[in-house]
């Protein structure tokens, strides 16, 4: 028997049928994939997991919703908001089908949906370093009825939950009606706490827009914080009343600014999704030209023979002065952002390695700026003060002042740092970073989600804590024209490594592929320029390509 696009299941995968078959096949892609691949969440979910063998169909149109428990007006706002854009997803799936057509006797009945919603203790929806982001679904179907009951201890959590759901329900391309398994229970938890992507918006100018898609793109694989280093040695867009100079100086020009009304914007879309926006503002060097109208920013000299004249490698010199400035920064960034318990303080002394690397000529910035941030945070050090890790944090009088800080490792040496990150809360990012590797301003390696998914030697290195870690973009090479096909699908592969890694040991399987793939695929319907992972007909026919996968892979280890 032959139907046009339909599926059969053979090893656990959906393959198009080609031709007549005896074997038993269903009429939709995705029907076939609850029934055979499964549910394909991403990322993968830490605990118990139960699904049953029966599909039934849903439709928006039969929903209604009910948030049984909410513990304060501020979440039950915000709990509402997510809701509207867990509705808008299912709507935009029910978007791309025709009419309801060719109705078997048992597609012809769509259940009601009935969606109960609790968070349990939490009463702030914001997301902190203590926050539960933990969550359990359980969906029964009684008679007509699907009732799908979520629960969370917090805000972040249901959030988590909705996005999970959202995964699981898919559209039946023949029927036009939504699809779910009548029965399902999943129970959910990060393995790390720090979740994050790093954005660069200092060398390329990088539009709100694309920041606020960036943020929804984030949320759609669980990841938590966003970095936003907004300020660079080539340019200041962030314009501060307080202190307009630094835009003055350091802007490429007015069309490229982010006002504290955007970046208000940003954090209020990122609260949504539950997703904090840690802001970093480069310090103490390189500064470049956004400091140059201040005194005390000088370049670097080694002797009388060698200097370092490049505008660019303009540092901050350790004066009260200058401090005066910081503490403005920080009080504003955490006016703006309204994030007190984790601060990106920058110490971006590694990229003096150019101009001489005058470690000595910095020392106890740490520690001064350690006070300033506590000052601008009403009397209270955030229990997370972050810095970039480099050489200088191997000097014992440096080591003490951050001891049982945060580090986040941007290039990793095993050998001469594993004996000093035992002191420090580390966040891993060095094989996560997207950026192609530099070398006179051409891209001379690019990392591949594969590369990211699979590397585990992080966990082995010897450190206070792992915090979590952190996908980073530097922006060179990149802008509004390629922005989301840098980030995605690889961010999206660090983003289950960071969800994921108690439950999975890091091979990048078969399994993953599909899941990946049809994450990838979910993405472009929420409007993200996701880069595929394998050509158009691996979607349809991944165990053809999956075997083809697999004896390159052979063949190269042999």
């Amino acid at each position: 028997m032959f139907q046009l696009n339909a599926y059969v299941c053979k090893n656990g995968l959906c393959e198009k049928l080609i031709g007549p078959t005896s074997d038993y096949f269903f009429s939709s892609l995705s029907r076939c994939t609850l029934l055979c691949t499964g549910p394909q969440i991403w990322p993968f979910p830490i605990g118990y997991t139960y699904y049953s063998k029966k599909i039934v169909s849903l439709a928006t149109s039969r929903l209604e919703y009910k948030f049984n428990s909410v513990p304060s007006e501020a979440v039950h706002i915000y709990l509402a908001e997510a809701f509207k854009l867990f509705l808008g997803d299912l709507a935009k799936l029910e978007q791309y089908t025709s009419d309801p057509r060719n109705l078997s006797s048992e597609n012809k009945i769509v259940k009601k949906m009935s969606i109960e919603m609790d968070v349990e203790t939490d009463p702030d929806p914001r997301l902190r370093l203590d926050t539960e982001e933990s969550y359990q679904i359980k969906i029964d179907t009684v008679n007509n009825q699907v009732v799908m009951k979520l629960l969370a201890a917090s805000f972040c959590g249901m959030r988590h939950a909705l996005e999970t759901l959202s995964q699981v329900i898919l559209l039946d391309q023949t029927t036009g009606y939504l699809i779910t398994l009548s029965n399902m229970v999943i129970k959910d938890a990060p393995s790390y706490k720090y979740r994050g992507l790093m954005l660069d918006t200092g060398r390329n100018y990088i539009p709100i827009p694309d920041i606020i898609r960036t943020i929804d793109a984030m949320a759609y694989s669980k990841l938590n914080t966003f970095h936003w280093r907004i300020s660079d040695v080539t340019s200041f867009p962030l314009y501060l009343p307080e202190i307009p100079q630094l835009f003055e100086y350091g802007s490429y020009g007015r069309n490229y600014k982010y006002t504290k009304e955007d970046v208000r914007a940003v954090v209020k879309r990122a609260g949504i999704r539950g997703i904090r926006v840690v802001m970093e503002v480069a310090a103490p060097g390189p500064v470049g030209r956004a400091w140059s109208w201040v005194p005390e920013a000088t370049c670097p000299s080694k002797n009388r023979n060698f200097t370092c004249s490049n505008i660019l490698c303009l540092r901050l010199g350790m004066r009260d002065s200058v401090f005066d400035i910081l503490q403005i920064i920080y009080s504003e960034i955490l006016k703006l952002t309204k994030i007190e318990d984790v601060f990106h303080m920058s110490d971006s002394i590694f990229s003096l390695a150019n101009c001489f690397y005058l470690v000595e000529e910095r020392e106890g910035f740490l520690e001064k700026a350690l006070e300033r941030l506590k000052i601008a945070n009403r009397g209270f050090l955030p229990k997370l003060p972050i810095v970039w890790y480099s050489t200088h944090l191997t000097k014992d009088y440096e080591a003490r002042a951050w001891d049982r800080f945060g580090v986040q490792l941007s290039e990793w040496q095993p050998n001469p740092t594993e004996q000093f990150l035992s002191r420090f809360k580390v966040i891993h990012s060095s094989r996560w970073d997207l950026s192609c590797e530099m070398k006179k301003h051409r891209c001379k390696r690019y990392r591949t989600w594969q590369d990211m998914y699979s590397w585990k030697s992080w966990r082995n290195i010897d450190v206070f804590t792992i915090e979590g870690g952190e996908s980073m973009l530097w922006t060179d090479l990149v802008d509004s024209g390629n922005l989301d096909t840098h980030l995605w699908p690889r961010a999206a592969a660090v983003a289950e490594r960071l969800w994921s890694d108690i439950a999975l040991n890091g091979t990048v399987s078969g399994e993953v592929y599909v899941r990946l793939d049809s994450q990838r695929w979910r993405m472009v319907l929420r409007s993200i320029q996701v880069q595929p992972i394998w050509p158009l007909y691996c979607s349809f026919s991944p165990g053809v390509c999956l075997e083809k996968i697999r004896r390159k892979e052979v063949v190269q280890t042999r």
